[in-house]
């Protein structure tokens, strides 16, 4: 993984050379574990970059299965709509949000689990509800840092319309995130 993130993050090769270069390490890393998130995670990025819908609901069916975190069934809401396949995105993100309620019943003060939460909202299209939430944790007692965060969060968040005008090819890569 050492290699493949190399390649990926420090190569001077042409973008699409270094992700199928990265993405082969990546492949072998995984034959020897194929529970390495670390890898499961890389290879979701650069399945991304390849705009590989379908390798990427397989990947993150597999990190669906190794861990209970609401974070995959948001991702895998996001790669179905990717797909095309809307009816099965709406069932993982309620999903998702279900599991994330569940959650911060009992850890009510998660900043980052809050913070997920609040991008599962997002983009399941409750915006009403994202802000509402929004707006109690900036009245929450967080740290600096996180009240920073919050303080930034419409400005720094990557939206749904963002990822998938990339998907479409109307922006690159690169300008994902970027106003």
């Amino acid at each position: 993984m050492e290699k493949a993130m190399d390649v990926y993050l420090n190569s001077d090769l042409k973008d699409d050379i270094k992700i199928d270069s990265s993405l082969k390490l990546t492949n072998k890393a995984l034959e020897f574990d194929d529970q390495n998130f670390g890898a499961l995670n890389h290879k979701a990025t650069l399945l991304f970059r390849k705009k590989d819908s379908k390798g990427l609901i397989q990947v993150v069916d597999k990190q669906i299965e190794l861990t209970d975190k609401p974070f995959y069934l948001r991702q895998k809401a996001i790669y179905l709509e990717l797909h095309g396949d809307s009816q099965k995105a709406a069932k993982y993100y309620s999903s998702a949000i279900a599991k994330y309620q569940e959650h911060l019943k009992s850890d009510t003060q998660n900043f980052d689990l809050m913070i997920e939460y609040l991008g599962a909202l997002e983009s399941s299209g409750d915006t009403l509800k994202a802000d509402k939430v929004l707006s109690d944790m900036k009245k929450m007692d967080f740290k600096d840092y996180q009240k920073e965060i919050l303080s930034l969060y419409k400005d720094q968040y990557v939206s749904k319309e963002q990822i998938f005008k990339y998907w479409k090819g109307e922006i690159k890569f690169y300008q994902i995130g970027q106003k």
